[in-house]
């Protein structure tokens, strides 16, 4: 089992404390012992912990914290050795200064060896079509990226997030991964919002993340800040500050690094103890103090110790460290100097380029370096890299710097840099900037807008907002105080700012680029940014701005001649105002373009024209001609290569086809839908294909497939589409929950639902959430429908059908609204209100070719005929309803109006024709599990004296599906519901439910007795 008998940790060798004794002729050895790791056992067993309960599938995250030099990074080189001996995959990085604006810098530190060690094939089997992801957040890795999707401004980043999380989680899932953090208060934005992202939303997951920075860090990293008040705040985080060692642990130090009895070593501990405070820097630099002074020293006998006097030692961190640097040659010193104005790891042909050493020279440096700690060698397939030994001596080295020393090195290094990468330069143009900031007068040197820019396009393509900020900022502010900047830079920061919040920002900033594209009498870039700015008020909620700038839009349009953008600015326009319910408006701004569309020759640019025209015709009917126009856009998407507009396509099709009951074109759409939301590695697009699927197994009765599906699919919708998606997916599960008899979780969701949909001020929704609040009310219309709540389930209805006559969304009224405001408005026989509406259900659903509203209004019709007219053939009317809707199929709506039949027919005298359709619905309502609906079902057989059949239309064990296998061998495994729902991706308040059907399935009550049958017919199969 994982790391349940991993051995001891013994320090790597780079956590060695070196101390070097001075010899007469200037040569240098190193002192042989190593430092033991003492004081922290205690702390590498909080540790190990996470990692032990990583391999039964919890994950967790530890942020460590401490004062600098309190051995933090030693601590977490021992959790790694621990980690590997445990066959843990291990992901250590750390951040540095100089990277804290380069976008995912200290992530992909962390990740850059695990994944690159990976095979190809594996890293595109566990990638699942987000390759390009991996790629923004580690440059460089094997193979070639997935095709990036569109980059919308909303929600894209997310998706990046989502990506790697499910890649990590997958990567996991073979063998348990620490990925590790350190000096996390130098990391950049972006890393850290991945980290918080990954450990929100992968608590399943068999990851422990540690996160390690000092107090003072911690404090004035705003990013840091947030990141672990939250997750420490949720419980998704747990913190473990390390203390300085006590008396005690350096007297165990001394005694077992000099072999010192126990007095003797107690004693000197004490003098060292008060002096340093027990920080373990602070000591090592003391002792190679002390031993430099010949205060500690080795002979034949072995180790000879002084008394230890406080004058013999230095006053601080920083004086131990600077007394060692004193006494280094100018070629060693030379060295240091560079490494520490690069602030990050720095490759040794640029080291050696800066230094203007030979190589002789540079060796000897580099070797005496190393030996003494100060610098640390990294070698890897990408070449030789060294960094200073502890962020103290970097500090120490800088404050020793003069503002024009600095400044000229910064200048140099940017040289070197440049040098170094040549043609690829611009790939490090981050970094590069960073250097040119701190080191020329950027308004000078044109090298510094061209690498400024880079750095903030680069950042924005990889979706790290806050560096490409910070970097477009930094470009065009620089570039107005020369020429003024250019449409395109302006443009990219007016993304930056709106992706990070900054609407007003980012429309001043369009507007001005705008401004300057009037007055050069640019007609395409007028056209462009009237349309970008249209687009942005619209969402904003003011749509009437949104179609004024789109008026401006076309005119500039047509005064250029430029036909693709007039198609484009009405494609927009009508999808706004098919968003306010002007329909009829949508429709004719859309015709009149589709000539012009078609002559262009524009494949991609047609599709989206039909395929717009297709979502009109969908809502409103005629249901052939939206078909037509979808079949179109299927065929000129796959023409042209756009896989999102074929998506798009195949998605409303789907919706299409369900809304006219032809089950079978809904599963070949959703099908094709699914194959380019995995294509395109869009977890968005695969979350709103999942949507479809979920309705759709609802409707036709295979539950049990629609709550997996949102079992896996709400985590995701929560993490990236709260507000767009989440809420339809919440009434979807709890509308089939209620009917399986949940009410307390079916209204914990459906309360949700309504809340994120802000139905409360459904007078003014936003465009975006018209279709949450409509199914938020059907939502808590049928809640208060199954609570017998009459007037409160005809309130719901009332409002949702005024939110859908208003935005003109008529399929949603017909599909589930009108139907459950028909059923309410039944109970408390107001018969007139229930013939308008039916009147109204049927007259809207021919157009649409709507089987299942037309079904509802024949069902309507007949109960109303027999309850207020006495009619002799309403049973027969219900039958025929039934009939219809099981042909589409939609089976539980079916089976209820058998009941309704039943009753019809038992009323009548006819016992016999109602026991048979009651015993009909019997089976439905067993095979779906719908608990409510069959106690009312046998309640009335047993009303007419009929003998009750079994709870299940088929015993043994041929009943149970795959699923239910699966899980009765579990139990029969002895394992909790819990367990079971980690194993199979489940929730246990799932598993509890699979457990009830099989118990009735199987006709046993306990889970011993299920584990005895199932030995007893041999069905235990093998593990």
């Amino acid at each position: 089992m994982f790391l349940r008998e991993a051995p001891a940790p013994r320090p790597r060798s780079k956590d060695v404390i070196p101390v070097v004794t001075q010899h007469p002729d200037g040569r240098s050895t190193p002192w042989g012992p190593e430092l033991p790791l003492v004081g922290r056992g205690d702390a590498l067993a909080a540790l190990l912990r996470p990692l032990r309960a990583a391999s039964d599938g919890h994950g967790q995250c530890v942020l460590l914290t401490g004062e600098p030099g309190v051995g933090k990074s030693r601590l977490l080189a021992a959790l790694c050795d621990a980690a590997r001996a445990g066959q843990a995959v291990v992901a250590s990085g750390s951040a540095y200064a100089v990277e804290s604006a380069v976008p995912y810098g200290a992530i992909a530190d962390a990740l850059a060896r695990p994944l690159r060690d990976l095979e190809p094939a594996t890293l595109t089997v566990l990638a699942r079509g987000a390759e390009h992801d991996l790629h923004a957040i580690v440059p460089g890795l094997a193979g070639r990226p997935s095709t990036p999707p569109s980059d919308p401004e909303s929600g894209s980043r997310a998706h990046l997030l989502w990506n790697v999380t499910q890649f990590l989680t997958r990567l996991a899932a073979r063998t348990p991964l620490l990925l590790v953090l350190d000096n996390a208060h130098e990391s950049d934005p972006s890393s850290l919002e991945l980290l918080h992202f990954l450990v929100r939303n992968a608590r399943a997951a068999r990851i422990v993340v540690v996160i390690c920075c000092t107090d003072a860090g911690l404090e004035s990293h705003a990013t840091l800040s947030a990141l672990a008040r939250t997750l420490l705040t949720s419980g998704d985080a747990t913190r473990l500050s390390l203390d300085s060692l006590t008396a005690d642990d350096l007297a165990e130090l001394l005694a077992r690094t000099f072999a010192l009895d126990g007095a003797a070593a107690a004693t000197h501990a004490a003098t060292l103890w008060s002096h340093t405070r027990g920080n373990p820097f602070f000591i090592e630099e003391s002792l190679k103090a002390l031993v430099a002074a010949g205060h500690i020293r080795h002979t034949a006998a072995g180790w000879v110790i002084e008394r230890v006097l406080p004058t013999s030692l230095p006053a601080t961190i920083r004086d131990g460290v600077r007394a060692r640097l004193e006494i280094l040659p100018p070629p060693a010193r030379r060295l240091l100097e560079i490494a520490a104005i690069a602030e990050s790891r720095i490759a040794l042909p640029v080291l050696d380029a800066m230094s203007q050493l030979d190589a002789a020279s540079i060796a000897d440096a580099i070797d005496l370096l190393c030996e003494r700690r100060l610098l640390v060698e990294h070698r890897s397939a990408t070449g030789t890299a060294y960094e200073l030994g502890h962020p103290i001596i970097q500090a120490t080295v800088r404050s020793t710097f003069t503002a024009a020393r600095e400044r000229a090195l910064h200048a140099a290094m940017a040289g070197a840099l440049e040098a170094h990468h040549g043609t690829s330069s611009i790939t490090h143009a981050a970094e590069i900037a960073r250097h040119l900031v701190r080191g020329t007068d950027v308004r000078s040197d044109p090298r510094a807008l061209h690498y400024l820019t880079a750095a903030g396009v680069d950042a924005l393509g990889r979706r790290a907002n806050a560096e490409a900020l910070r970097w477009l900022e930094e470009a065009v502010s620089l570039a107005d105080g020369a020429q003024g900047a250019n449409d395109a830079l302006q443009e990219a920061l007016a993304t930056a700012r709106s992706r990070g919040g900054d609407r007003a920002g980012a429309t001043v900033l369009r507007e001005r680029a705008l401004a300057q594209a009037r007055t050069r009498r640019d007609a395409t870039t007028e056209a462009r940014l009237l349309l970008v700015l249209a687009q942005d008020a619209a969402r904003a909620g003011d749509v009437s701005t949104g179609l004024t700038l789109l008026a401006e839009a076309e005119t500039a349009a047509q005064r250029g001649r430029l036909r693709d953008a007039i198609v484009r600015v009405a494609i927009a326009r009508a999808k706004m105002l098919q968003a306010i319910g002007r329909h009829r408006d949508a429709l004719r701004t859309i015709s009149s373009v589709l000539p012009v569309a078609d002559a262009l020759g524009d494949a991609a640019l047609l599709a989206r024209t039909h395929q717009t025209l297709l979502q009109l015709y969908a809502w409103t009917g005629p249901s052939g001609l939206a078909r037509e126009h979808g079949e179109r856009a299927i065929a000129l998407a796959d023409a042209s290569g756009d896989r999102e507009v074929a998506w798009a396509a195949h998605w409303a099709m789907a919706m299409l086809e369900g809304f006219t009951g032809a089950a079978d074109g809904v599963a070949v759409h959703i099908r094709q839908a699914a194959a380019h939301a995995d294509a395109l590695g869009s977890p968005a697009l695969q979350a709103m294909t999942a949507e479809i699927e979920i309705e759709h197994a609802s409707g036709v009765g295979r539950w049990d497939e629609a709550l997996a599906i949102a079992e896996r699919t709400i985590p995701l919708a929560r993490a990236i589409m709260p507000q767009v998606l989440l809420p339809r997916l919440l009434v979807w599960t709890g509308l089939i929950l209620l009917e399986r008899d949940e009410p307390a979780r079916a209204t914990e969701l459906l309360t949700e639902a309504w809340q994120l949909a802000g139905a409360d001020d459904s007078a003014a929704p936003a465009i975006d959430n018209v279709h949450n609040a409509i199914l938020a009310h059907t939502g808590m219309g049928t809640l208060a429908l199954s609570r017998a709540d009459w007037a409160t389930a005809i309130a719901y209805g009332e409002r949702g059908l005024a939110l859908a006559d208003r935005f003109g969304y008529v399929a949603w009224a017909i599909h589930r609204l009108i139907p459950m405001l028909i059923e309410a408005t039944l109970r408390t026989e107001d018969f007139a209100r229930v013939e308008v509406l039916t009147s109204r259900l049927r007259a809207q659903s021919e157009p649409l070719g709507h089987r299942l509203g037309l079904a509802w209004a024949t069902a309507a019709d007949a109960l109303v005929a027999r309850v207020r007219h006495h009619a002799p053939d309403a049973a027969a009317r219900l039958l025929a309803a039934a009939a219809e809707l099981e042909a589409v199929p939609f089976i539980f709506h079916a089976a209820r109006l058998r009941r309704n039949a039943a009753q019809v027919l038992e009323a009548d005298g006819e016992i016999d024709a109602a026991t048979r359709e009651l015993r009909l619905a019997h089976d439905v309502f067993v095979r779906l599990g719908a608990a409510f609906e069959l106690r009312g079902v046998r309640a009335q057989l047993r009303s007419i004296g009929v003998r009750l059949p079994p709870r299940t239309t088929t015993t043994g064990a041929e009943a149970l599906t795959g699923r239910e296998l699966e899980i009765a061998r579990a139990v029969a495994r002895r394992l909790t519901n819990k367990e079971i729902g980690a194993a199979l991706d489940i929730s246990a308040r799932t598993v509890s439910t699979h457990l009830s059907n099989i118990f009735a399935k199987l006709g046993v009550d306990s889970r011993g007795a299920l584990a005895d049958l199932l030995r007893e017919r041999d069905l235990l199969g093998t593990d």
